[in-house]
């Protein structure tokens, strides 16, 4: 019987009691119940001052919900969001929400789904609908230098004590690393941490599988992990993931990572003609390209929490990384609280910078919290 409303003009909530009697209605004048609704929606409201109550609520006819938006990038100095290559601004009172908590842009990682709600060009609302939680490997040490996939898009290079921050979902995450290969079934759940012991996968039989290579021009010259190799036959490779190279005189030079997990594959290679510079597609979505400027990115708090960067252990903070231009995915994790993740634009300014972040929440008091807050939704029931 209650709705908790965020007005972005003034920027603050409140919470209205409804019944039966308070009229919602779609953007096209329907008639809606209370249910239909959805965190992130743009309302407009009328309300009792003395009663708190609703009289009505209309869905905003201005505003343009997009579903199941990926493709997106945040520039946080900027107050801009890209999606699908068109650029929004991000009002100061733009509502980012999971879960029903209140949460800010620096929360919403590149790997998140989300429910984005505009009026022209000025983003209202944002809504994670498909969050993140974390993976660590156990017993890794053969594969460290290798690589980890979870799905298509998300593969990693292994290192040691990383911590990966993993789209919520079902995987069959394959990792690899010379004759060493293997897959394991993980789920994922939002903001919670599953831990993989990938120990046993080292003595799994060696599997190999074959690629045909069609590449044009038929003169090119192909590497595969920096060894010279002969297409005009099948190329047999172990399951996992290499990097090829083609390279032909007149042509643009070609370096990508291939992924082996079938017994046998096509892969065609059409050459562009042009001057001899690598086209390197990188197997990170986080990769940061500028070289180190000898100044450092500084993490002072939370105090004691455990920071990753990129998914790689950096220390205990207050700790600190080399500072290089671009993007990064920081996560801050300590045992008995809820690991924590946020995304950090670095620009190139000759100079330190520093960042504090909140106090980590118990993963007690959350349990906790839940259960008061079923409780009274029970109580208010019955």
């Amino acid at each position: 019987g209650y709705i908790t409303f965020w007005n972005s003009t003034v920027q603050k909530s409140y919470t209205l009691s409804y019944d039966h009697a308070t009229g919602i209605k779609s953007r096209h004048g329907e008639e809606l119940v209370a249910g239909q609704l959805q965190s992130g929606d743009l309302v407009q409201v009328t309300f009792q001052k003395d009663t708190k109550k609703c009289k009505n609520i209309w869905l905003d006819d201005t505003a343009a919900v997009t579903e199941q938006v990926r493709n997106f990038s945040i520039n946080h100095a900027a107050h801009t969001m890209e999606i699908g290559g068109e650029q929004y601004t991000l009002p100061d009172g733009c509502a980012v929400l999971s879960q029903g908590k209140v949460l800010t842009l620096m929360d919403i990682n590149t790997v998140d789904t989300l429910r984005v709600t505009r009026v022209d060009h000025s983003i209202e609302s944002i809504v994670i609908t498909n969050g993140h939680g974390y993976v660590r490997l156990l017993g890794a040490e053969a594969f460290e230098g290798g690589w980890v996939e979870f799905g298509q898009s998300i593969i990693k290079k292994v290192e040691k004590d990383m911590l990966l921050v993993i789209p919520e979902g079902s995987y069959d995450m394959l990792i690899s690393h010379g004759s060493n290969v293997g897959t394991k079934q993980v789920e994922v759940q939002a903001n919670e941490e599953v831990q993989v012991d990938v120990s046993d996968l080292a003595q799994e039989e060696n599997k190999k599988g074959g690629i045909v290579f069609t590449i044009s021009p038929s003169s090119a010259y192909l590497t595969i992990d920096g060894t010279d190799t002969d297409y005009s036959e099948v190329v047999y490779l172990p399951y996992g993931i290499h990097q090829m190279t083609c390279k032909a005189e007149g042509y643009k030079t070609i370096t990508q990572y291939i992924k082996v997990g079938d017994e046998m594959a096509n892969i065609n290679i059409e050459m562009e003609a042009g001057s001899d510079d690598t086209d390197a597609s990188s197997v990170s979505s986080n990769t940061v390209t500028a070289s180190s400027s000898g100044y450092q990115v500084y993490i002072d708090a939370p105090q004691g929490g455990e920071l990753y960067v990129d998914g790689k252990y950096i220390g205990l903070i207050p700790t600190s990384f080399d500072k290089k231009s671009g993007s990064y995915t920081v996560s801050i994790r300590k045992n008995g609280y809820i690991t924590r993740s946020y995304s950090l634009q670095v620009d190139d300014s000759e100079k330190d910078v520093h960042y504090s972040f909140s106090e980590l929440e118990s993963s007690t008091a959350a349990i906790d919290a839940s259960a008061a807050a079923a409780e009274a939704a029970l109580a208010g029931m019955q």
